[in-house]
């Protein structure tokens, strides 16, 4: 099969899921923005794509030129794809395929049912007419767990018997700049990402308060970028427990953070899946979270971690502190975070993407 994935974000999912799929014999092409390519993996592209996978990088430079569309076009065309596999966006580049390979049976992923508050819901209508129309085209619309997929299914009733569960694959793609003699810390956790709003750091601030107090030695690493931190930094600084990376943080730095960590903290708001946790499970890291969107069945409560109720900051504290205290306990968890990855690995998980394709591929020919 002759599979072309598109997005403008995810870069090192996308890595992953294309290397997964050329294992099993099939030929990929990712397009993807330049911009994405040159901030997260860069020049070490050539080395993270496996045999069968090919790269096309769309520069979106003067994006109003029909060059810019005819290059796409044209890439896509001389790949001879089979099927379409979007990652959900709004960009004019999208429409245009859709548009100009009208018979291409077509695999969306929903990464967000509903956006969340903040920068992620301030499209312009634009984007999300595009949107709509990617969801209504699709032959197979993919989530990234039940709970999402109930959700889906309750807010476009109409599409319901569209949607399919593929769970969000480990990011281990970041070992590939490990250094592993960064040591571990004994009191040290990570809160690590985008920071906006439905991540919590409101309630972070108030957690470490309480940790402050009850765990001797507590450390909290905020590493990111985002206007929740802007606002919330000097607070931290005043508190003395955080220690703050305010920046956007390249590919070869993450695997230090991870790496230093004993527990990475999830206070969310809300959320869909998480990123992070498919992150932090190659690392072994355990993972403290709160019951908000797919991320329970990711995070087994007692086995990966803890889940702790949504605004239960004081449970949360609670749970942080008696896991870093608790050495054996947090080990064995580690180790069930290293079990979890290899089963959640894009090699595994490539054959239900497979079937995801040829479920497309049959109701597109109907």
């Amino acid at each position: 099969m002759r599979i072309v994935i598109v997005a403008i974000s995810f870069c090192e999912y996308l890595i992953q899921q294309a290397n997964g799929l050329a294992a099993l014999g099939h030929n990929v092409l990712l397009v993807m923005p330049s911009s994405l390519v040159q901030r997260t993996v860069g020049d070490d592209i050539g080395g993270l794509i496996a045999p069968g996978v090919e790269c096309f990088a769309n520069t979106e430079e003067r994006p109003w030129k029909l060059a810019y569309y005819s290059n796409l076009i044209r890439a896509v065309s001389s790949f001879g794809p089979d099927l379409f596999h979007i990652h959900d966006n709004g960009e004019m580049s999208t429409l245009v395929l859709l548009l100009f390979f009208r018979a291409m049976p077509l695999v969306v992923t929903v990464h967000d049912v509903t956006t969340h508050p903040g920068a992620d819901s301030q499209i312009k209508m634009r984007r999300r007419s595009i949107k709509r129309f990617l969801k209504s085209r699709a032959a197979v619309i993919h989530l990234h767990g039940k709970t999402l997929c109930m959700d889906f299914k309750k807010r476009y009733p109409r599409l319901a018997e569209k949607a399919a569960v593929v769970p969000h694959g480990t990011l281990s793609i970041f070992k590939y700049w490990d250094n592993k003699t960064i040591e571990q810390e004994a009191t040290t956790c990570l809160f690590f990402g985008r920071m906006e709003k439905y991540r919590g750091l409101d309630n972070l601030l108030k957690i470490g308060e309480i940790l402050k107090e009850t765990v001797p030695g507590i450390k909290i690493i905020v590493a990111g970028r985002g206007p929740e931190l802007e606002k919330n930094k000097a607070e931290m600084m005043i508190s003395g427990i955080f220690e703050i990376h305010d920046s956007f943080i390249p590919n070869r730095d993450i695997p230090l953070y991870f790496r230093r960590a004993s527990l990475l903290l999830l206070p969310y708001h809300e959320a869909s899946q998480s990123g992070v946790v498919s992150m932090g499970f190659p690392f072994g890291t355990p993972i403290v979270a709160t019951r908000v969107g797919s991320i329970p069945e990711v995070v087994l409560d007692g086995k990966h971690g803890v889940i702790v109720e949504p605004g239960d900051n004081p449970a949360f504290a609670e749970a942080v502190r008696d896991l870093l205290l608790n050495k054996p306990k947090l080990k064995q968890m580690s180790a069930h975070c290293l079990e979890s990855a290899k089963m959640l690995d894009f090699d595994t998980l490539a054959v239900d993407f497979e079937g995801l394709y040829e479920k497309a591929i049959r109701r597109k020919n109907v």
